[in-house]
């Protein structure tokens, strides 16, 4: 029984500092609290139904991360729904805290539904390497280990991910053209 409790106090000591990351992923990754509350609590569970085989060859999160990562896109294989940004900005993901104009408000907010747009054309694997990479910040090698693959299939996917990010963007017009702004008005010169 004191073996049963120690295994679940060491889990409970190394996941208390994950958990709030492994939730964030989940969010990312699902688009809603719902759906990320009930992947993060699944990874959870299952982590700590394998925390026996956890041989320590990476780092606890690193493994974690792995668990929340293919609980996610599992989870978005069955639904088939994408990514959303307005749970971003429910989970406490905002503009810098400078106060702009109520024109590029708006043209902040346009530009992040045309992101969200554009994030869902892409593969689960690269939106879960965009992700992982560009706003978790993961290094290439923790990523690969999250997603079980090579960092050169990570660096592929990534560099793939963010060509398309960019090609969709750039159709979509002046909003992601950099330097040209052919509609000043409401905008300060610097």
């Amino acid at each position: 029984m004191q073996a049963k409790e120690n295994r679940a106090a060491c889990f409970e000591a190394l996941a208390a500092g994950c958990e709030r990351q492994v939730y964030f992923t989940c969010l990312r990754m699902m688009g809603n609290r719902q759906d990320a509350e009930d992947c993060a609590q699944e990874a959870m569970i299952k982590a700590f139904r394998a925390f026996d085989r956890f041989r320590g060859d990476s780092q606890f999160s690193t493994w974690l991360y792995s668990i929340a990562s293919r609980c996610c896109l599992d989870a978005l294989r069955r639904r088939k729904e994408p990514l959303s940004l307005e749970s971003l900005r429910e989970a406490g993901w905002e503009a810098p805290c400078e106060e702009p104009s109520p024109y590029l408000q708006l043209e902040e907010g346009e530009r992040k539904r045309l992101l969200e747009q554009a994030l869902k054309k892409l593969s689960h694997e690269q939106r879960l390497c965009v992700v992982l990479c560009d706003i978790q910040g993961l290094p290439y090698q923790e990523a690969a280990q999250v997603m079980d693959c090579p960092v050169g299939t990570v660096k592929s996917r990534l560099s793939r991910a963010r060509q398309e990010l960019q090609n969709i963007l750039r159709r979509e017009g002046e909003l992601f053209v950099q330097d040209v702004r052919p509609m000043d008005e409401g905008r300060e010169s610097k």
